[in-house]
């Protein structure tokens, strides 16, 4: 063995790369997750309105969708060093400065530039992980990679209102800042220094690339908005959606005419995988109950603030996950991905059915069990989906397959986020009409005293709160049965699946672990 193989060997250490880029994934949901939480706090702490306070949760996500699905082909030419080294400085030195600025086009342009780099963050880690790893521990990284989701979830609500009520809101930011250089440490002495490829440079598809990420973003910018400018309504929101439907149709027929297209759309002609996204937009919609639903309602019903809401889930978050992790693996391993992800829709099924019987007198205690249902199912079903995905797909289009992987991770997302919160609101101003009409009517008389005039007036407004409060509860329960349904649609697709080959993330012939390499 020559002493240059020798060396870089010694170079590569793909444990470190595998560990940086999950700790990637992590940060990237736990960032967004926490600054959408806290984002009444923000606005406080930066002076902001209400609509500059929605800009600013828009253009702190939005643009991730605009690099995240060509950062595996990225990586294929450019090698994980040259791709992810220098966006996390970058990152951490953004990080820092945000808190400092009170200029709101600054801020927008800080946070624009932070989401990009999350972007880069998160659509690495798949294709790194399956790259540098050896076969046998793919499940494992891509379990870690699903747990991000309900981790997020869960402890993002409680330092959201920690935060903000101890050290300071500013470390929403800067706890970002600590984490992203020790990403790119990790990833500096983990991979090896690799040549460009100059052939696929040269071959690029950046036509392509460009029309799919503008394209994406315009659509997430218009569903982001959409609730507050009331959709068809707005001139902006018609614009952008048009704009967006123009740019697809013109990235669908430039993958068509290009010699080498980078993501065409028939990698979705397959039978499982197209299943599979129908199964996970379904678990979306699903997971709605506890990551959405669950904490509004005692937001605005129960009127907890964040750090309340996680009293639950904190303590006791990192061995729920784990467990749950745990059984995610040994069912995928073991009964497969169909099987699995029949469980995991029956446990959302459950969960969701016991939220329907909600009432104003529900809070933390109550809503346990389906936390704790909704978190196994997340790990369940993401996993047993994601696994069916690739162990379906031609190993040669990986970087096809990863990029469409990020369409559902931030636009089927925003869709049933979008989607559940307009139905909330639209529920509610049903819900308040129609309690409003058993609600008899009353009159001061002109003869009523000052003292009799101010307590009527008190009476009514207890009358309207309570109005408001049941219709809310009325709305949130509408929301659970959407949620159930969506369980129940997930279940078809997994019937209509058909088996999956056999495949490193599943079983292995002879129980020997597989020697497949994902070729790029």
């Amino acid at each position: 063995m020559s002493d240059n193989v020798l060396v870089e060997r010694e170079r590569s250490r793909p444990s470190l790369v595998a560990v940086g880029l999950l700790m990637a994934a992590f940060l990237t949901a736990f960032d967004v997750r926490a600054v959408s939480v806290g984002l009444p706090d923000l606005r406080g702490a930066f002076g902001l309105s209400f609509d500059e306070g929605s800009w600013l949760s828009t253009f702190a996500t939005a643009p991730q969708i605009l690099v995240a699905p060509c950062v595996g082909w990225l990586i294929a030419v450019f090698g994980v060093r040259r791709v992810m080294v220098a966006p996390t400085l970058l990152y951490s030195a953004i990080s820092v400065l945000i808190p400092c600025s009170q200029n709101f086009e600054v801020l927008m342009l800080l946070h624009a530039a932070r989401a990009v780099l999350l972007g880069i963050f998160v659509g690495a880690t798949l294709l790194t992980a399956f790259r540098n790893l050896d076969s046998r521990y793919w499940i494992v990284a891509l379990a870690f990679y699903v747990m991000r989701v309900p981790f997020s979830q869960n402890l993002g609500v409680y330092t959201a209102g920690s935060y903000s009520q101890t050290i300071g809101w500013q470390w929403l930011y800067w706890q970002g800042a600590i984490i992203a250089p020790a990403i790119g440490v990790l990833v500096w002495f983990g991979a090896k220094p690799v040549a460009t490829d100059r052939d696929s440079l040269g071959r690029a598809d950046w036509g392509g690339m460009a029309l799919f990420g503008t394209s994406l973003t315009m659509l997430y910018v218009a569903l982001d908005q959409g609730n507050r400018l009331d959709w068809f309504r707005s001139g902006f929101i018609v614009s952008m959606l048009i704009a967006s439907a123009f740019l697809a149709v013109a990235f669908v027929l430039n993958e068509t005419v290009v010699k080498v297209p980078w993501a065409h759309f028939s990698t979705m002609f397959s039978r499982n995988i197209a299943l599979s996204f129908a199964a996970i937009f379904s678990f979306m919609v699903a997971s709605l109950a506890s990551s959405l639903l669950a904490p509004n309602f005692l937001i605005s019903v129960a009127h907890l603030r964040p750090e309340q809401i996680g009293d639950f889930s904190d303590p006791y978050a990192a061995m729920l996950l784990m467990c749950a992790t745990v059984a995610a693996v040994f069912l995928v391993r073991t009964v497969g991905p169909r099987l699995s992800m029949i469980a995991g829709f029956a446990c959302f099924a459950f969960s969701c059915w016991l939220g329907t019987s909600m009432t104003s007198l529900w809070s933390l205690q109550e809503f346990e069990p389906i936390v704790v249902l909704q978190t196994v199912a997340e790990e369940v079903v993401f996993l047993a989906a994601v696994t069916t995905i690739f162990s379906n797909a031609n190993p040669a289009r990986a970087v096809v397959v990863t990029a469409y992987v990020q369409v559902l991770r931030l636009i089927c997302s925003e869709v049933a986020g979008t989607s559940m919160a307009t139905w909330i609101r639209q529920r509610e101003q049903l819900h308040s009409y129609l309690i409003g009409l058993h609600v008899t009517s009353g009159r001061v008389g002109p003869g009523t005293g000052g003292t009799q005039f101010d307590a009527a007036k008190r009476s009514i407004g207890v009358l309207a709160s309570v109005i408001q409060r049941e219709a809310n509860v009325q709305a949130y329960i509408d929301g659970f049965w959407v949620a159930f349904l969506a369980a129940i649609v997930g279940l078809f697709a997994v019937a209509l699946m058909a088996p999956s080959p056999r495949h490193p993330l599943t079983r292995t012939p002879g129980g020997k672990p597989s020697r497949l390499r994902l070729e790029l």
